[in-house]
């Protein structure tokens, strides 16, 4: 569904769809993120990963009933 949608069309800004995720879509805080230790936005990547997962079980849980 996302290829339908034109997923691929991201492709071309590579690591700036996640430094512009990360900055909340605000491009005044795009130094800020990239200036940040690498292990911090490791760490945040996972947690935002983890925390979608949960979501994404949660719901079909509660679809579930």
């Amino acid at each position: 569904m996302e290829k339908k949608a034109g997923i691929q069309s991201f492709q071309n800004f590579k690591y700036i769809n996640t430094v512009n995720a990360l900055a909340g879509g605000d491009i005044t805080k795009w130094d800020e993120i990239l200036n940040m230790p690498y292990d911090r936005v490791l760490t945040k990547l996972l947690l935002n990963k983890t925390e979608a997962e949960y979501q994404r079980r949660y719901a079909e849980l509660l679809k579930g009933q």
